[in-house]
C-alpha cells in the first residue's frame, strides 16, 4: 500500500535523520579524490546529490516549522539549529586542525591566522578560506573546509520560507506557490546559466533554493501525497543517469525525483541510526577538515578511495557525536525567554502537526493577529 508522506511528521517512526546521516557520508565519500589526491572523478557527483538532498529535506521539514510558529519562534530556532555547530567547527578547525596541519606540513602555525579565520567566517559567509600556510604539502591546499560555503545559502533559505509564510495568501495557498517556485526557479536556472565569479553565489542559490522548494510542495501535499516502492526506484534511476550524464542536467532536472526518493526511504526504511541523536550536521561540517589531516598524512598514496572515504568517515562520526552532545543538543535544548525548551531537532513532537481542530484555531488565530 502506498504510504502518505503526512507519517513523517506525525510519527517518530521514521528515518529522516538516517537518511541524512547517508547524505552526509555521501559527501564525505564524494570529497575523497580531491582530499585523499586521487584526482578528478564523476563519482564527485554524489556529493552534489548530497547537499541537494539536505536542502530537499529541509524545506519539507522547516515548512512546518514556520507554519506552526511565529517568525520569531521560528528564526531562533533555526538560527539555534545552524549556528553553534558551525562556530564550535570554526573554531576547532582554527586552534585544533590548523596547528596539527602546521606540524605536519612544516610551516608552522600562527594563532592570530586563525583567530581571523574564525572572525572573518562568522557569519556563515566564507571569506577567509585559509589558515596561513598550514595547508601546505596537502593535496588540495585551497581551503580549510569547503562544505561550510552551502551554510549561507541554508539560512538565507530559511529566511526567506519564513517571510513568505508570513504572507497570508501563499500560506492560505501553500500548494500553488511552492508549485510556482518549484517550476520557476529550475527554469531561471537555466536561463541564468553558470555565472562566472560573484555571480556564481546566484547560480548557486538558484540551485540549492529548488531543492528546497521541492520539500516545501511535498509538506503541502503531505496529506495527499504517497509514495511507493516502483516510483521511487524509477525516481532513483532518473537521478543516476542524470549524475552520469551531466551536472547541469543533474542539477536542473533532478529536485522532483531525488525529494520523492529521499522522502520514501525516510518514511518506509525501519532502523534505529541516528533515531535519537542527530550526527549528519557534524560530520557534514567536520568531513572536510579531517580529509584534509588525512590528505596531508599520504593516507590517499597508500589505500584505494573506498578505504580512504572510511577511513575518514570514522575519523569524523566521534567529532560529529561530540558536536551533538556538546554544542548542538544543548544549544537547542536552552530555554530563551519566551521560547519553549526543545530537546531535539527538526523532529521534535513539537514540531509536529497538530490535530486538524488545532490547526483551525491555529490558523484562526493567525488570520486574526494579520
Amino acid at each position: 500500500m502506498p504510504s502518505p508522506v503526512d507519517k513523517l511528521l506525525t510519527s517518530r517512526d521514521n528515518s529522516l535523520n538516517a537518511v541524512r546521516l547517508c547524505l552526509a557520508a555521501a559527501v564525505i565519500l564524494a570529497h575523497s579524490w580531491p582530499l585523499g589526491g586521487y584526482g578528478a572523478n564523476a563519482m564527485e557527483r554524489l556529493g552534489a546529490v548530497g547537499v541537494d538532498g539536505f536542502f530537499a529535506l529541509s524545506g519539507f521539514l522547516i515548512a512546518g516549522s514556520r507554519v506552526r510558529n511565529d517568525f520569531r519562534t521560528y528564526i531562533t530556532r533555526r538560527a539555534r539549529r545552524i549556528f553553534p555547530g558551525f562556530w564550535g567547527c570554526l573554531l576547532v578547525t582554527g586552534f585544533v586542525f590548523a596547528p596539527l596541519g602546521g606540524i605536519i606540513g612544516g610551516h608552522g602555525w600562527n594563532p592570530a591566522h586563525s583567530l581571523s579565520y574564525v572572525l572573518d567566517n562568522a557569519t556563515l559567509w566564507m571569506t577567509n578560506p585559509a589558515i596561513g600556510g598550514t595547508l601546505a604539502g596537502a593535496p588540495n591546499p585551497g581551503m580549510w573546509n569547503g562544505s561550510l560555503w552551502t551554510l549561507m545559502y541554508e539560512f538565507a533559505a530559511y529566511l526567506l520560507c519564513g517571510a513568505a509564510l508570513g504572507i497570508v495568501w501563499v500560506r492560505r495557498h501553500l500548494v500553488t506557490s511552492a508549485a510556482i517556485a518549484t517550476v520557476a526557479l529550475p527554469v531561471l536556472s537555466w536561463w541564468v546559466g553558470d555565472l562566472p565569479g560573484t555571480g556564481h553565489m546566484l547560480t548557486s542559490a538558484l540551485r540549492l533554493f529548488s531543492f528546497f522548494a521541492v520539500g516545501v510542495l511535498a509538506y503541502a501535499l503531505r496529506d495527499r501525497l504517497h509514495t511507493t516502492t516502483p516510483l521511487t526506484i524509477a525516481a532513483v534511476a532518473c537521478v543516476t543517469v542524470l549524475g552520469i550524464t551531466d551536472e547541469s542536467a543533474l542539477n536542473l532536472l533532478s529536485p522532483i525525483p531525488l525529494t520523492y526518493a529521499l522522502l520514501h526511504i525516510g518514511n518506509t526504511w525501519k532502523t534505529s541510526i541516528a533515531a535519537k541523536e542527530d550526527h549528519s550536521y557534524g560530520l557534514y561540517v567536520y568531513g572536510w577538515p579531517v580529509q584534509q589531516v588525512l590528505g596531508m598524512l599520504g593516507l590517499g598514496a597508500l589505500v584505494p578511495v573506498p578505504v580512504f572515504a572510511a577511513v575518514s568517515f570514522a575519523c569524523t562520526l566521534p567529532l560529529a557525536l561530540a558536536s551533538w552532545r556538546l554544542v548542538e543538543r544543548p544549544a537547542m535544548r536552552a530555554t530563551l525567554p519566551s521560547l519553549p525548551a526543545r530537546s531535539t531537532g527538526d523532529l521534535h513532537p513539537a514540531d509536529m502537526p497538530v490535530h486538524l481542530p488545532e490547526h483551525i484555531h491555529q490558523r484562526a488565530t493567525f488570520a486574526a493577529h494579520r
